[in-house]
């Protein structure tokens, strides 16, 4: 035991006495190995090369002897001044004893948080060959490498070739390596963590964001510029995939590479998607055999791309998402992508096949194939019944926030999708099948609109769609629909594309309130939940027939609706329009003209038989004035009406364009508690003028600049007979004129003889004016409608804008009405 102690002991004293030697003798001639080591390194660079501090160190890396430079800058071989490469750090390690006989081989390199720019020009020339030739018969340097390790920390570096149009971008934290040379072939195995930030090819990104964890065997010929790759592991994620093949570019850039998935499931497919287009799939996964293998095979130049082959798939599979109940069985797939040229998408091809599976115990099956993907010609067919909440389940959708029941589908598409675009070519593309809804409800957007009991067939025809007894709920309005909609697939597939809607709309009760919240509703926060924006959409043609039993809006009820409506090129047109309301009935007729939705103009006629007055007044809230109001009136009302108007976004009047022609009668009509009238009584001596009926009242309105004209209308009451004329404008003021006649005339104040005219059969009228305001208004002897007649006046003034109106009202409605047969031209 003495004798190995004393042998361990010389050992480790010889060790140190080495150790110490080494560091003293580093220490020594620290300066002469540092300029020894430059002046052999520059011998063979024909670049500059900035270092701002440079050292020996014994430690980092012993027993090597290691010589770090400090804040590397090297140029490149581009004319001007641009960097090859920047470090912060780079130690090269060396063997002391060999160090000392003067021979600088390297043999192992570190380098830290590096950039590397390399770029082929468009003459094909590199920046990169800063290595300087030796001329023949000189002697060589004493630097050389034989670097069995090499790490690289915190590394970028950046290719351009200009003439293939590659612009490439890597990064690592951390890749270890060790290159092996003989003959100028160069043996490289490498390992570590490769993220490719940019991959431009074409303008076109790839693998963009994609971090790979590499194992790889290269052997690189720099005489023949022949790259081979012997099979190397990638693992992107989960996913593994072995790459092998073969990259030269001596004469051509020609590409043989071949990759295969290895331990594959569905997150292998989806990592080659791009991250945006990968990310709403990357919670998913999958059980069972999934399969990829792709080639690429070809040159690579400005005018040339590689032809391009993928496969891949799945067979009797599981496929599902880990916080989803739902999953879809027995999944088989056969997929391929091909191209004769990666680059050319009107060469590519995709392909799926024999897509099939189960879902929630449903069957379901499809294919699909898409060729050229410019000018794309689509192959699409499926078949299955399927369970809407499982899908919604399986794949959520963002906008549906709730769905039941079931849809039974078979259909298909064949054909090229820009023929969709040309009515006239449109009907070259096959779209066939029906869909069958069965006891559908969903909730739908931020508003959870409600659709409940979708039941009917849709039925595809082409580019239209047939919908035969589709029946529902929309909220609390039902609808039964039959007809077609027509252009549906090109409305669907493409932006500005029209749609023409033909159907019989059938209605137990239609809520109008609250399908106007639905389909217009103002969207900006804070807005009140009645307030809406109004809007008819240029791409949109309807065409309905309707028979709803009732109907509301707002105040508005209405029974028994009969009718047409037509909207086409942002107008809306309605001619037989008929519904039973306010205890009578209404037939109307109107164009909607929104084109600009902020000033929506409207042209309508209305014939109202039996409508009750108060009802008129209490369904438009007393036409927002409290000077009459429903509460004071009773009767019936016939009338004729022609108007023209224009209304906001919000369905609210422009009171200066409203103009309307009103020839109404009303019977048996009461006038009750009406102030003015009642403080007529001082000046006719009339009781009983607050309770005022009379059988019928006729008189011909006009409304225009804000003003509601009344001609001389004759109310033979069960109090008197008084003769009415006047105006009344919209802001409230008022200037009526009323003539009374005068059965007791003591009550007739001495003032008031100027405003009495006698007849020539002795009787005599009385000639008041109520002018002013509703809320401030006085009762006058109008002794100037004596000297003037100005009632007749007023009647020629009235009969004179109604004339003008009507010969307006004609030529708008000749400009902007459109024939029923020429709404749908395809």
């Amino acid at each position: 035991m003495k004798k190995i102690r004393r042998v361990l002991f010389y050992l480790a004293l010889s060790v140190a006495v080495v150790v110490v030697a080494l560091m003293v003798s580093v220490f020594l001639y620290k300066d002469r190995l540092i300029q020894q080591f430059i002046r052999e390194a520059n011998k063979q660079l024909n670049t500059p090369v900035n270092v701002k501090r440079m050292d020996v160190s014994v430690f980092s890396h012993f027993p090597q002897v290691s010589i770090v430079f400090h804040d590397i800058y090297v140029e490149d071989s581009h004319p001007g001044r641009y960097p090859l490469l920047t470090a912060r750090k780079a130690s090269f390690q060396l063997n002391p004893w060999s160090l000392w006989q003067g021979d600088y081989t390297i043999r192992g390199l570190v380098i830290e948080d590096s950039e590397t720019n390399l770029k082929i020009d468009e003459n094909g020339v590199n920046n990169y060959t800063i290595v300087r030739k030796a001329a023949s018969g000189s002697q060589g340097s004493a630097v050389s490498f034989a670097l069995s390790s090499i790490l690289i920390k915190g590394a970028v570096v950046h290719y351009l070739d200009i003439r293939t149009l590659q612009d490439l971008s890597f990064s690592s934290d951390k890749l270890k390596a060790s290159i092996h040379s003989t003959n100028d072939i160069y043996d490289i195995e490498a390992e570590g963590q490769v993220t490719t930030a940019k991959m431009m090819i074409r303008n076109k990104n790839y693998l963009a964001g994609k971090s790979f964890d590499v194992k790889s065997h290269l052997v690189y010929d720099d005489i023949k510029k022949h790259l081979t790759i012997h099979p190397s592991d990638l693992e992107l994620k989960s996913s593994k995939f072995t790459v092998s093949g073969t990259y030269e570019w001596k004469k051509k850039n020609l590409i043989h590479l071949t990759t295969t998935g290895r331990d594959t499931d569905v997150q292998t497919l989806l990592s080659l998607l791009p991250e945006s287009k990968a990310k709403p799939f990357e919670k998913y996964r999958s059980r069972g055999r999934v399969y990829f293998k792709g080639a690429l095979d070809g040159e690579l130049s400005a005018d040339k791309n590689p032809a391009i082959a993928i496969e891949f798939g799945f067979d009797d599979a599981t496929l599902f998402h880990p916080d989803s109940k739902t999953q879809i069985e027995n999944a088989t797939l056969e997929g391929s992508f091909t191209s004769s040229d990666a680059e050319d998408q009107s060469k590519w091809r995709l392909s799926l096949k024999n897509i099939a599976g189960k879902l929630n115990a449903e069957s379901f099956s499809a294919n699909f194939s898409m060729s050229n993907f410019l000018d794309p010609t689509i192959s699409l067919n499926f078949k299955g019944k399927v369970h809407a909440p499982s899908v919604l389940d399986f794949y959520p959708v963002e906008e549906i926030r709730y769905i039941s029941g079931f849809l039974d589908v078979d259909v298909s598409f064949n054909g090229r999708v820009n023929l969709l675009k040309n009515k006239n070519t449109a009907q070259q593309v096959s779209t066939l099948g029906t869909i069958n809804m069965q006891g559908v409800n969903l909730l739908y957007g931020s508003r959870k609109i409600p659709l409940e009991g979708l039941r009917g067939t849709l039925q595809f025809n082409n580019n239209d769609l047939a919908l035969s007894n589709v029946s529902g709920k929309l909220g609390n309005s039902d609808f039964v629909l039959n007809g077609f909609f027509k252009n549906i697939i090109t409305f669907l597939l493409f932006e500005g594309q029209p749609i023409g809607i033909e159907t019989d709309l059938k209605s137990q009760y239609i809520d109008l309130n609250e399908l106007f919240a639905f389909g217009f509703a103002d969207s900006k926060e804070g807005a009140e939940s009645d307030e809406f924006v109004f809007r008819l959409s240029k791409n949109v043609n309807l065409n309905f027939n309707c028979n709803i039993g009732s109907l509301r809006y707002k105040r508005f009820h209405g029974q028994a609706i009969r009718g047409d409506l037509l909207v086409k090129n942002q107008m809306a047109v309605s001619r037989n329009l008929s519904v039973n309301t306010m205890g009578g009935a209404l037939q109307l007729s109107g164009i909607v003209d929104a084109k600009n939705n902020k000033a929506i103009d409207i042209v309508s006629t209305a014939r109202l038989n039996g409508i009750h007055i108060d009802s008129v007044f209490y369904v438009f809230e007393n036409f927002r004035q409290t000077f009459i109001q429903d509460k004071h009136l009773k009767g019936r009302a016939t009338a004729d009406v022609n108007l023209e108007m224009t209304l906001n976004q919000n369905l609210r009047l422009f009171p200066e364009t409203l103009v309307a022609d009103i020839g109404i009668s009303i019977a048996r009509g009461e006038l009750n508690n009406f102030d003015p009238l009642r403080k007529l009584e001082r000046y006719l001596g009339d009781e009983g003028l607050d309770r005022l009926r009379f059988s019928e009242l006729k008189n011909d309105i006009h409304i225009e600049k804000k003003t509601i004209y009344m001609p001389l209308m004759e109310v033979r009451s069960n109090v008197t007979d008084i003769r009415i004329s006047g105006t009344h404008t919209f802001d409230q003021r008022i200037d009526y004129r009323v003539i009374t006649p005068l059965r007791r005339k003591r009550v007739v104040e001495a003032a008031a003889e100027e405003a009495i005219e006698v007849d020539g059969q002795g009787n005599s009228r009385l000639f008041l004016k109520i002018t002013g305001t509703t809320d401030d208004y006085r009762i006058q002897y109008d002794t100037e409608a004596v000297r003037k007649k100005i009632a007749s006046d007023l009647k020629k003034e009235v009969q004179e804008l109604k004339e003008a109106f009507k010969s307006k009202s004609r030529k708008q409605q000749k400009e902007v009405e459109l024939s029923q047969d020429e709404y749908f031209d395809w």
